[in-house]
This record gives structure tokens, C-alpha cells and sequence, in this order.
């Protein structure tokens, strides 16, 4: 419940971001919002994996299976990562979710794999950024 009424007050105070006024005008639609997605979110963590492997492969996972493993991996770039270059290949800039990171940063992102265990659904990554992206990507909560 707590977490639904920061969401609800966080879209709320956006609004007055973005479109002025103040909070008050906006907590009520914000509260439907944040209830919509609590809902959306809760079904789709009921599902396991196995049964949604349709819908993730749309928000950008690829499937992989050899033998007895099934996995389904996902790029730091469908994850937020975005990098400049220079001509050199070199990377120039990197942003994460909208913030700066180091080069270097860049370079481990990028280098790192992240994917879906199918069979226990569990989300691995070299990268705890990444990993924290991927759960959210697809709607998985820690345990």
C-alpha cells in the first residue's frame, strides 16, 4: 500500500511538472494511475515465465535454448544504456535511465550478460544495474 501511495503522489508531483497547477489537482487520477499499474503488475508477476515468453520476446528478449538451458537474453541498449562515439569506435558519452555514467561503466554494461532463466525465472546479470532494469523491463519482483 505504501508503495502505491509514493507512485501515486510521484505521478502527481510529474503533473505539476509538466503541466503546472498543483498537487492536489492531480492526486486523485494519479492514485487510479498507480492502482492501474499495481494491478497490471501483480498479474503479470502471477504468471511464471514459462508462460510469458510471447510477451517478453516483444519488449525485446531473445530466446535461447541449447540442450538444457532456456534462456531469454536481453542488450544493455533495450535496457537504457545510450552511448556516443567517436570515429575511433571509442566511446565518446554514455547515459543510463537518463543519467551519466562513466565510459567505463559503459564499456561493463555493454559487455555484461543479462537474461531469464526460463525454468526457475530468475533474472541474472554480471551487471547489478542491468539486473535491476531487466526485473523491472519485465515485471519481475525480488524475492
Amino acid at each position: 500500500m505504501r508503495s502505491i501511495m509514493k507512485r501515486a503522489w510521484e505521478i502527481a508531483r510529474n503533473a505539476v511538472k509538466r503541466f503546472g497547477y498543483n498537487v492536489k489537482q492531480y492526486i486523485k487520477m494519479a492514485m487510479i494511475m498507480a492502482w492501474k499499474e499495481y494491478k497490471e503488475m501483480k498479474e503479470k508477476v502471477e504468471k511464471p515465465v514459462s508462460e510469458r515468453i510471447d510477451e517478453l520476446e516483444e519488449l525485446g528478449f531473445k530466446r535461447w535454448q541449447k540442450g538444457t538451458f532456456d534462456r531469454l537474453y536481453i542488450n544493455a541498449t533495450q535496457l537504457g544504456l545510450v552511448c556516443q562515439y567517436y570515429k575511433t569506435g571509442n566511446i565518446k558519452a554514455a547515459t543510463f535511465d537518463g543519467d551519466s555514467i562513466s565510459n567505463s561503466e559503459a564499456y561493463r554494461m555493454k559487455a555484461a550478460k543479462t537474461y531469464i532463466d526460463v525454468k526457475t525465472g530468475e533474472v541474472i546479470s554480471t551487471n547489478k544495474s542491468l539486473m535491476k532494469a531487466a526485473m523491472k523491463l519485465a515485471g519481475i519482483e525480488k524475492n
